[in-house]
């Protein structure tokens, strides 16, 4: 399900896995959230790219944390 980032409470929580869209852009990009929630990350090729939460227009969650860290 698609969520549209309109305020902060609609984020996902810090670390999980998500597909996410940069406003004005159709490209869907796969990453994650960081440790602290604040930014959206996606790190093609070794290059780190950092997104604050309010560049982000909508997102598909993949993997929450709690799921991330049984799978371990």
């Amino acid at each position: 399900m698609k969520v549209k980032v309109t305020t902060k409470e609609d984020l996902p929580e810090p670390g999980a896995v998500v597909k996410f869209r940069i406003k004005n852009t159709h490209q869907w990009r796969l990453g994650y959230r960081d440790s602290e929630g604040s930014d959206f990350i996606e790190e093609p090729r070794g290059i780190v790219y950092r997104y604050s939460w309010n560049q982000i227009d909508e997102y598909l969650l993949i993997i929450t944390p709690e799921e991330n860290i049984q799978q371990h």
